[in-house]
């Protein structure tokens, strides 16, 4: 079978050269279609489609296999294609249900000698990072600008037992998927795309905890994929950002970290904000769609179609 890249070309664009402007996002509540179209720096929906998924027809595992019935799933997605006025899918970049894929942000000590052994040290690390077996996982990873003199990779792998099933669905619907990504990276290009000098970060609240990317520049520069109960969030969240703070927020900046895209309900965007500048100690702006430059119908469910809408955007990168 056919490899579809995991992240691949994410920046470079080497094995992953023409990347659609359609884009699917699979949680365990919601599918979302997406078309963009760009009208000067800004994008909007060509075509949209979200729709909610029945209870347990997902179930986001990182080892296991996430779909308990695939002709449901398959029904769903034509429904979605139908309700964005989609006839004819055929290309397009997926975004896979936090928990199912993984990303993290690599640091080496030094420079490898060869490209044999930047692949060692990367299998060493994503093994001991990701608890799985080197040989059990797709894993692509892109070199990332160096901290501290020292050289970082992003790295994002997924298991073989559960793409497999999501290309075997996608085969059955006769969509090619040019990319296959965790759904955190799409919600990160939105920040990316902005390429700001100050460090800013995305939050996705989700069944089981949350994603946290911070961004520097036009890099990721940290990915925490935290796993907790629903009360347990906020807690967990002001720990992330007091070692972001102390660790890797650049020493004297003029501008510190005080931007944040929230994804999840409007009263989760609230209390995470405030958060956030409790341990920045600093007023904090909570980014909506428009300041990340997408013209949408304010009423628009951003919350469920963010990671489609920002994987479309990699196809003018």
């Amino acid at each position: 079978m056919r490899q579809i890249p995991i992240l691949s070309g994410f920046f470079n664009y080497l094995t992953a050269p023409d990347l659609p402007r359609t884009s699917l996002s699979i949680s365990e509540t919601h599918l979302a279609l997406i078309t963009l179209k760009r009208s000067g720096g800004e994008f909007e929906p060509r075509s949209l489609g979200v729709l909610r998924l029945p209870g347990g027809i997902v179930r986001a595992s990182f080892t296991e296999p996430n779909v308990t019935n695939e002709p449901i799933l398959i029904e769903h997605l034509s429904r979605t294609a139908t309700q964005a006025a989609m006839k004819n899918v055929r290309k397009l970049s997926v975004g896979l249900p936090p928990g199912s894929a993984r990303s993290m942000v690599v640091a080496l000590d030094a420079n490898p000698a060869s490209r044999a052994e930047l692949a060692q040290v990367i299998e060493w690390k994503v093994e001991r990072g990701m608890g799985q077996k080197f040989s059990d996982l797709r894993v692509s990873y892109s070199r990332l600008r160096d901290q501290g003199g020292r050289p970082q990779y992003l790295v994002s792998a997924v298991t073989q037992r559960v793409i497999a099933q999501y290309e075997q669905i996608l085969k059955r619907l006769d969509w090619q998927a040019g990319m296959i990504t965790p759904q955190h990276i799409g919600e990160a290009q939105w920040l990316i795309r902005q390429g700001l000098e100050e460090d800013q970060v995305v939050v996705s609240v989700n069944e089981r905890g949350f994603d946290a990317v911070i961004i520097r520049g036009k890099e990721p520069l940290l990915v925490r994929e935290v796993e907790c109960a629903p009360e347990e969030r906020e807690n967990e969240f002001y720990r992330l950002m007091v070692f972001y703070r102390d660790r890797l927020a650049r020493e004297g900046a003029n501008t510190p970290l005080s931007r944040m895209l929230a994804i999840g309900a409007v009263s989760e965007q609230r209390r995470f904000r405030d958060v956030l500048s409790s341990a920045m100690e600093r007023h904090v702006v909570t980014l909506d769609p428009q300041q990340i430059g997408l013209r949408v119908d304010p009423n628009a469910p951003f919350n469920y179609f963010a990671a489609a809408g920002g994987l479309a955007t990699l196809a003018w990168n």
